[in-house]
């Protein structure tokens, strides 16, 4: 890859072409700065809820709250790849990894609820160049190592976020600003580590710029995600076909500028490559996959089970040590000659098979079938990111590395709060469609179902009708309900993820080579 010349550099740190000399400590740099953005988004959902109560936030500024990092992520993200590919994406990276500082110190210290929505901005700029650039990079420090790299990259990221999660929870009970606390202390590390060991990266012919190009993709991605996430109010809703409206419409004269820009910021066409089509079908699957399984799963287990938040999380943490081991094992995999695109297969299948067992839930499931997928779903999701990623780091022209590289996340950011909206619609439609029914077979008039359901709405359950055998088969059916819409939740989402692992095998399948040529 062409890179401008490094400049003084401590020794041992890059050759005079820009590449690193020892890419181990260049690595590590990178994974610190990618790893603050999986770190804040467990950190801030679980201080929202104190600082909330703090502000007193109305609903809809909860709802701000609670998204403004992620809309300003999505809405920076391809711009920001774009300006490290012009100016250098290293300092890019340094400039976010300094925002990261600044936005978390602004939300620790917020006096009132503009302060901490203006800390949240800023964070969600600085996590949109740290996650992009970080990635991008990689080419640079370890052209001919990025299977390997990458792999590092991956497991490094789900390793670090464990032990940063736990310790940010533990800050929150304390103080929820000192949770904030964490991703700053991750950001001025990144900033250190990635100034001493990263070299200089830019595009050697700088493109002309695109701004039009760029706010159509900042306002296509902004309003689905900002529509998806009001599903709640219904599809059909103003809130919801408004904004998704919108945002479809300017995708598509997105993708029709960039087609006939001379200079685009994102070129579309090289997503016709067939490995990098394949990789971005790959990462709708797998993002939509953590979506539907934290989600449903988490809330399935406190409903049914009576968890509490501690044990959903420990819960879960199979899936988590799967997950670096699985990213692990992409490196492995591809040191011994295996090719990525089957290792993206192999991983979809897995991410599939797994949600068809979560399909077996039931009231009294035991733990180890739960288990079972998670290990199987977390192992298969970090084995296909981490073949996906390849491609979008090698694939793309030199010069187009970072607004290329940029793309992945801002379509996982998509497909993840697709799968959260739908998955919920889904389950709470059919539950919503199945309980009257059920109650109506217990004798209950429309009445009593309307007092039956305003009790579970509001938590409070009148003394009298506990401990009653019309107050069991009450909660029986509506366990019974909740599964069977849970299931049906599941198995949709199972035969979708089918779906794209077909398409992802139509994209990735070996040809012969007389076809290839």
């Amino acid at each position: 890859m062409s890179t401008e010349p490094s400049g003084p550099a401590p020794p041992g740190t890059a050759t005079p072409d820009g590449v690193a000399r020892r890419p181990g400590p260049a690595i590590l740099a990178l994974t610190v700065a990618g790893v603050a953005q999986a770190a804040d988004v467990s950190l801030h959902n679980t201080a929202l809820v104190s600082a909330a109560a703090e502000f007193g936030m109305s609903a809809t500024q909860r709802s701000f709250a609670a998204s403004a990092a992620t809309l300003a992520l999505a809405a920076s993200i391809l711009t920001i790849g774009t300006i490290g590919d012009r100016y250098g994406r290293r300092l890019t990276l340094l400039w976010c990894a300094a925002a990261l500082v600044v936005g978390g110190v602004i939300t620790a210290t917020a006096p009132v609820f503009a302060v901490y929505l203006i800390g949240r901005v800023v964070t969600g700029i600085g996590l949109a160049g740290t996650l992009a650039l970080s990635m991008a990079l990689i080419r640079t420090v370890a052209p001919e190592q990025v299977p390997r790299a990458m792999s590092l990259y991956f497991t490094g990221q789900v390793g670090f976020t464990l032990p940063l999660a736990v310790l940010g929870g533990w800050l929150v009970g304390v103080d929820w600003r000192l949770g904030y606390l964490v991703v700053v202390v991750v950001g001025a590390l990144a900033l250190v580590l990635n100034k001493l060991f990263v070299p200089r990266s830019k595009a050697v012919h700088r493109r002309r710029s695109d701004p039009l190009g760029l706010v159509l993709v900042a306002i296509a991605l902004v309003a689905v995600i900002w529509g998806v996430s009001d599903a709640s109010h219904g599809w059909l809703s103003v809130r919801v076909l408004l904004p998704v409206s919108l945002g479809v419409v300017a995708l598509v004269v997105f993708l029709w500028w960039e087609h006939h820009h001379e200079e685009p910021a994102l070129p579309v066409a090289v997503f016709r490559d067939r490995s990098l089509a394949g990789a971005l079908t790959a990462d709708v699957s797998f993002n939509m996959w953590q979506a539907v399984m934290v989600l449903q799963l988490a809330l399935m287990w406190q409903y049914l089970y009576s968890y509490t938040p501690l044990d959903v999380t420990l819960g879960q943490l199979p899936a988590t040590v799967a997950m670096v081991l699985g990213a692990f094992a992409a490196g492995r995999f591809a040191a011994r000659g295996i090719r990525p695109q089957a290792l993206v297969l192999i991983g979809l299948g897995g991410v599939a098979v797994s949600m068809y067992l979560f399909v077996l839930a039931g009231t009294s499931t035991p733990y180890w079938v739960f288990a079972i997928a998670l290990v199987l779903g977390g192992f298969s999701r970090m084995l296909t990111e981490t073949a996906a990623g390849e491609f979008f780091v090698e694939i793309p022209p030199a010069d187009l590395v970072g607004a290329t590289v940029a793309s992945k996340p801002a379509i996982g950011q998509a497909a993840f709060a697709l799968g959260s909206a739908l998955s919920s619609t889904l389950l709470y439609g059919g539950l919503g469609r199945d309980l009257p029914e059920r109650f109506a077979a217990l004798g209950l008039t429309p009445t009593q179902q309307s007092q039956v359901v305003g009790w579970f709405s509001d938590d409070e359950i009148p003394a009298w009708a506990q401990g009653t055998d019309l107050w069991d088969q009450v909660i029986a059916a509506s366990q019974d309900a909740y599964v069977d819409a849970y299931r049906t939740t599941m198995l949709f989402f199972a035969v979708v993820f089918t779906l794209l692992f077909g398409l992802a095998w139509h994209f990735l399948r070996r040809r012969p080579q007389s076809r290839e040529r």
